[in-house]
């Protein structure tokens, strides 16, 4: 097992908690208020990373 590795795996899944967290604070920042299409675009986000989380997890080191 190749710690390093496994550590910058688990440092670029953190890495994209926090960018999901941003993004939904970023749809809140103009009025308060998720509206319609900045719902779709985080269901989109969220999709795309838990997508890409996933594929991380799966990485044998």
């Amino acid at each position: 097992m190749n710690t390093f590795l496994k550590a910058q795996i688990d440092n670029m899944i953190n890495t994209l908690k926090v960018f999901e967290t941003g993004c939904e604070l970023a749809a809140l920042q103009d009025d308060g208020v998720v509206d319609k299409k900045e719902d779709k675009a985080l269901k989109k986000l969220k999709k795309a990373t838990a997508e890409y989380i996933k594929t991380l997890q799966s990485i044998e080191y």
